[in-house]
């Protein structure tokens, strides 16, 4: 069987695959071996699933497109579900939450502890999701503990959205060489919802504090983390930029930062974060000729009008791997799988992810109410990643 993977419109020469399962992981491989990567895929397996995997076939160089680049750990869940894992209750959370309701962690101190140093005392790098301030507490203590016992080296962990931080987490990450990788479009997407809901009117100008980074020269990277929000990069560089939320309120002000920096925290920057930055980031001689083109200059035009570019082309070593139709240049922006969601992609997973939990229950509560509360409760990236997980063994299986 031969698979090729098809790039979404926005994508870039180098794409990312967090907390895979193993299935997954070798599904990707294999369609690498058969040639049908159109980009550079680097992939993060689940340290708490199979550390042997990642252990055997980590590498820094890509085989066709594709490499196994080290570990990924999940200590806590989505702030927009409310199961990040807070240092003080949830502001007005939607449900049946218990007074002083602050979220939970998805890990063990001890497997956290443990998946950290082990990923140190192997000289792998480690990206670790981490959302809410109590999660931040543990990462980094663990990252302390494991650096003060294997001593300093340039490891680059990662912090992984970061999104409710204190501004000590951020001198703290400094001080440990962590790497922040944010989530800003959260701005765009859930910003009123945090605004209203999750962390108050105050924290909320503070998610992705994007300003706290900049402030002490500190480099960051952006991402969309699909299937969350479509991989649509000038939305992420946006967001970035101008915070501004569905109801056009500005999500903190102090953290709104200049186009160039938003840009960097794109390219540059995360091809650092990888581990990349001798050959991918920049358009240098002696780097690899992978850019994108665009509809338009973004530090030209007015800032509040970078959600309106577009990706015409992305040129991955040379050869042109994707190019927009002007059909496809048409159309309305890429947008995250909500309940009002019409992209029928995202129509199919959040029913996939329904039937889903449907066929969890027992059988005696398997009605059409059920269904229909199941239908229109919010579905996070977990649900949607575990239907997806499923589609790739399943394939494997097949292979």
């Amino acid at each position: 069987m031969t698979v090729e993977l098809r790039l979404a419109p926005g994508a870039n020469s180098t794409g990312l695959a967090a907390q895979p399962a193993p299935a997954t992981s070798r599904l990707i491989e294999k369609v690498a071996d058969e040639g049908g990567l159109k980009i550079d895929v680097a992939v993060y397996s689940d340290v708490l699933v199979d550390r042997d995997y990642i252990k055997t076939n980590v590498s820094s160089d890509y085989s066709n497109r594709f490499r196994v680049a080290g570990a990924k750990l999940t200590i806590d869940g989505s702030p927009q579900g409310f199961t990040a894992w807070r240092d003080r209750p949830y502001y007005d959370p939607v449900g049946a939450y218990p007074p002083g309701y602050s979220g939970y962690a998805a890990a063990t101190n001890d497997q956290v502890i443990n998946a950290i140093d082990w990923a140190f005392s192997n000289g792998i790098q480690i990206l670790t999701h981490a959302n809410g301030e109590k999660a931040g507490d543990l990462l980094i203590a663990s990252i302390k503990a494991a650096t003060d016992k294997h001593g300093r080296a340039d490891r680059r962990p990662v912090l992984i959205h970061g999104q409710f931080q204190r501004e000590d987490q951020v001198d703290a990450y400094r001080e440990l060489d962590v790497f922040p990788s944010l989530f800003p479009m959260h701005t765009f997407y859930w910003g009123d919802w945090h605004r209203d809901h999750t962390v108050g009117p105050e924290l909320a100008d503070n998610i992705s504090p994007t300003g706290w980074y900049t402030k002490r020269g500190m480099m960051f990277s952006t991402h969309h983390d699909a299937p969350v929000a479509f991989p649509d990069s000038m939305r992420v560089l946006d967001a970035t930029v101008t915070r501004r939320s569905r109801s056009n309120d500005i999500i903190g002000p102090a953290h709104r930062v200049e186009v160039m920096t938003g840009l960097k925290a794109m390219t540059i920057w995360p091809a650092y974060q990888h581990f990349e930055e001798n050959s991918k980031g920049s358009i240098e001689v002696g780097k690899l000729a992978d850019f994108v083109i665009l509809t338009d200059d973004p530090t030209a035009i007015d800032p509040e009008r970078l959600d309106s570019i577009k990706v015409a082309a992305t040129i991955k070593q040379g050869e042109t791997v994707y190019a927009a139709s002007e059909e496809a240049l048409k159309k309305a922006d890429l947008s995250v799988p909500s309940q009002a969601s019409v992209d029928p992609f995202a129509s199919f997973l959040r029913a996939a992810a329904v039937d889903h939990e449907l066929a969890m229950l027992p059988r005696s509560r398997r009605s059409r109410i059920t269904r229909a509360v199941l239908a229109n409760a919010a579905h996070n990236k977990f649900c949607l990643n575990s239907v997806l997980e499923q589609f790739a063994a399943a394939m494997v299986e097949r292979v």
